[in-house]
């Protein structure tokens, strides 16, 4: 029996070129994750051009894991909802192709053979690459609470982000609420707002939020008094020395500059106040409202 505490988790935006919006959403509905990239029988990276997730989701069929599956958002079907499934370990990855009107052929599991019976049927119009989940449970958008940034610009990753919320997820555990683990990115960052607020009356000027843009580096802008804030909030193992330099170039008379971490920063920065997480953590806890919050956002 798989022990679904080991496994790793994964992020699906299942999105590949298809005949129609409805044949892609059955593949969704039946548990499937799909790359695409070519029409080729190949597992192998080099044999497409440019970068695919094909080998990362070859080798997640070895190892096994939970995996996370949104239908591409702009499929008529799409209802913000998500596909929750495991992949068991030692799962083997498979050709499948797809013919203009939906129809699937068998899955094959050797490329030459795919290559015989795939590259060279007309009727296909989409050979994928692919593996099956198991155990599937799909989320409506009621039950699919989890806040964190669904990694873009991609079709499969490891998502160690939400390793901890996800199990959560599929097991129905509460979190403890005293641990930076509990949360994803982007709850840490709403919980380290609720701190600034609390102790200093921050108020929030935008939400930068995203991969691009001007702010893309900083977590959370606003302001004290008459002073600015640049925030960066780092629920991870590690020091971000990239964060910290960047927040010493805000850092001013007229700027409070904010690194909210994990663990204790050894070579502080000119103007860069530093944070502990567990710091955050009890003061939101003793206070009611906050408390209330960091319950729902840690109750699965």
């Amino acid at each position: 029996m798989v022990d679904h505490s080991e496994l790793d988790v994964f992020f699906h935006r299942l999105a590949p070129d298809c005949s129609s919006d409805e044949t892609l959403a059955e593949f969704y509905r039946d548990g499937y994750v799909l790359c695409h990239y070519s029409d080729i029988a190949s597992f192998s990276e080099s044999d497409y051009s440019g970068s695919t997730d094909i080998e990362e989701m070859v080798e997640a069929a070895e190892t096994g894991g939970i995996c996370l599956v949104q239908l591409n958002a702009s499929n008529d079907e799409y209802d913000r909802g998500r596909m929750l499934g495991v992949v068991p370990p030692e799962s083997e990855p498979f050709f499948i192709g797809v013919e203009e009107d939906g129809t699937r052929s068998q899955k094959y599991t050797e490329p030459e053979e795919a290559k015989r019976n795939l590259e060279d049927n007309e009727d296909i119009v989409h050979l994928y690459k692919g593996i099956e989940l198991q155990e599937l449970r799909e989320l409506d958008a009621g039950e699919y609470l989890l806040s964190a940034y669904e990694p873009p610009y991609t079709t499969f990753t490891s998502w160690g982000a939400t390793e901890e919320q996800i199990q959560a997820l599929w097991d129905g555990e509460q979190l403890p609420i005293d641990e930076a683990t509990s949360y994803s990115p982007d709850q840490t960052e709403r919980l380290c707002e609720e701190y600034l607020r609390e102790e200093y009356e921050y108020y929030p000027l935008i939400q930068p939020g995203g991969a691009g843009g001007v702010n893309q580096s900083f977590d959370l802008i606003g302001g004290i008094e008459d002073d600015r804030v640049f925030g960066e909030v780092k629920n991870t193992k590690t020091i971000s020395e990239s964060a910290l330099d960047d927040l010493e170039g805000e850092a001013g008379s007229q700027t409070r500059a904010f690194y909210f971490s994990r663990h204790p920063v050894e070579e502080p920065r000119d103007g860069v106040e530093v944070i502990l997480l567990a710091d955050v953590l009890e003061t939101l806890q003793d206070i009611d409202r906050t408390q209330r919050m960091m319950q729902r956002m840690t109750t699965w």
